[in-house]
């Protein structure tokens, strides 16, 4: 039950994003580009979930060498799953302070007006 919380504010969290960003690159976006940026998206997506199931065997494996219960053990009682989202916050932390430094370099578009016209 503990874990219901963070998975429901994670799925809005994901519902909500996606939108945000489909609504910037429609908007951001010339009209030629904005299809091209969308189909970007979704194979990211799609990437980072890979990258995600790759992120739960490679911790699996390691933290299980030597015969040891492993982070993500099938017994909850003997399994480390808090040290794995502390793991899973250092990246996020790591993905925000990228996302500033991307939010600060970013510009708005010049001519926005024109660009919804196109």
């Amino acid at each position: 039950m503990w874990l219901l919380p963070p998975i429901i504010l994670l799925g809005l969290a994901e519902a909500f994003n996606s939108i945000g960003q489909i609504e910037f690159y429609y908007s951001q976006f010339p009209k030629s580009m904005s299809t091209i940026a969308v189909a970007l998206f979704t194979f990211g997506t799609a990437v980072a979930d890979l990258i995600g199931s790759g992120l739960v065997d490679v911790v699996d494996r390691v933290t299980s060498k030597g015969g040891k219960e492993g982070w993500l053990s099938g017994n909850l009682n003997k399994g480390r799953l808090d040290d794995y989202y502390w793991l899973i916050t250092v990246l996020s932390i790591i993905n925000f302070v990228y996302y500033l430094v991307c939010f600060w370099a970013y510009g708005p578009a010049e001519d926005k007006e024109e660009r919804l016209l196109e």
